[in-house]
């Protein structure tokens, strides 16, 4: 293609034409080669993922889609209907449970145990969920320092999980494990699992699909806080924070049984170093403890064993703390801090990487 350029308005109109000019870039057959190695390292690079497994490839989706179905349901509302319609199944008026009061009923421990509802489930041909089994498994362990451990309810219930054919990573768990969810020594073979991964107690209950608060869970952690003091002797970091940031901090502890056992610490042969500046500080910080020489703190100290109190006032006495504070740093993270005027960072810093959390700490 020409482009006339006009160089003037004379009557012979001279036209001088000027070819264009190629601009540089790839040519066809660069543009052509390029393709064909874009093409083979596709190809290659299929074959590759061909050998791979689905699950490495999607890890995150596996993780994902395993977690579907599993998160820790909650307790129903009370609905006084379901309640009247159990009364009236109970005292004869009526002979068979409706689909709803079936559901609700498996979450009332007082009923879920007792023999005439786990008789009718084994009789009738209702079909249970996941949840209504989550439901009797929770009724079961917030009846546990009751007869319920030793009568044939667990064994009931235990087969009714067994025979659950619903696809559920709760059940698949359940199943897997049956011993240690439905059988008397189920709290001791937690607390050797526990103990022996050592994991964030949380994280650990969410694991096994279990009630926080409930008597089972509150057995496994006395267990577990027993079986950490045994290993005191030989003490690691992991084996210390989750006997002092985990198990001795857990909400649910009865406060005499939790006084009983930070007592048997106290008393323990290998109360002493590490071991025992760690308790220490650990009793004068707690919110149900404190300092036992204070009057405020006269009360929080009823009920704790006599020899073990003074064997505390006779650390204070022989390792004398500074007042401390929770303070937090960029890059440090939490730590305890004397208040003492003069200190450096160093000094002030309470040197207790095993007492990571502040809950419980006055």
């Amino acid at each position: 293609m020409t482009v006339p350029l006009v160089r003037g308005l004379e009557a012979e109109d001279k036209v001088e034409t000027i070819q264009p000019q190629r601009v540089g870039g790839p040519s066809l057959d660069d543009i052509r080669l390029l393709v064909a190695r874009i093409s083979q390292d596709m190809k290659a690079r299929a074959e590759v993922l061909a050998e791979e497994s689905a699950e490495a490839l999607l890890p995150n989706l596996r993780i994902t889609a395993g977690k579907i179905g599993s998160s820790l349901p909650r307790r129903p509302p009370f609905l006084g209907k379901y309640m009247v319609r159990w009364k009236e199944f109970e005292s004869g008026k009526s002979t068979a449970l409706d689909r709803g009061t079936v559901r609700y009923v498996c979450w009332e421990p007082d009923i879920a145990t007792g023999a005439q509802f786990l008789r009718y489930l084994q009789d009738s041909s209702v079909e249970l969920s996941v949840r209504d089994l989550w439901g009797l498994v929770r009724s079961c362990h917030f009846k546990w320092e009751s007869p319920v451990v030793e009568s044939p309810a667990l064994a009931v219930v235990k087969d009714l999980v067994i025979r659950c054919e619903k696809p559920s990573p709760i059940i698949e768990k359940w199943k897997a494990n049956v011993e240690a969810v439905l059988s008397p020594e189920g709290p001791s073979i937690l607390t050797n699992i526990l103990v022996v991964e050592k994991k964030n107690l949380r994280a650990f209950l969410e694991e096994w699909y279990l009630d926080p608060l409930s008597p089972f869970v509150r057995k496994t952690v006395e267990k577990a806080a027993a079986r950490c003091r045994d290993q005191l002797a030989q003490p690691s970091r992991d084996l210390l924070k989750l006997l002092f940031t985990e198990l001795l901090q857990w909400p649910g502890w009865e406060l005499l049984k939790f006084k009983q056992e930070v007592a048997a610490l106290v008393l323990h042969g290998s109360a002493c170093g590490q071991n025992r500046e760690i308790l220490q500080k650990f009793v004068l910080l707690h919110k149900d403890l404190g300092d036992p020489r204070l009057p405020v703190n006269v009360e929080k100290w009823s009920g704790f064993p006599e020899k073990a109190k003074e064997m505390v006032l006779q650390w204070l006495k022989k390792y004398p703390l500074s007042s401390l504070e929770r303070v937090y740093r960029e890059e440090k993270g939490w730590f305890w801090r004397n208040l003492g005027e003069g200190a450096d960072d160093r000094e002030r810093s309470c040197c207790a990487p095993h007492l990571e959390r502040g809950q419980g700490a006055q």
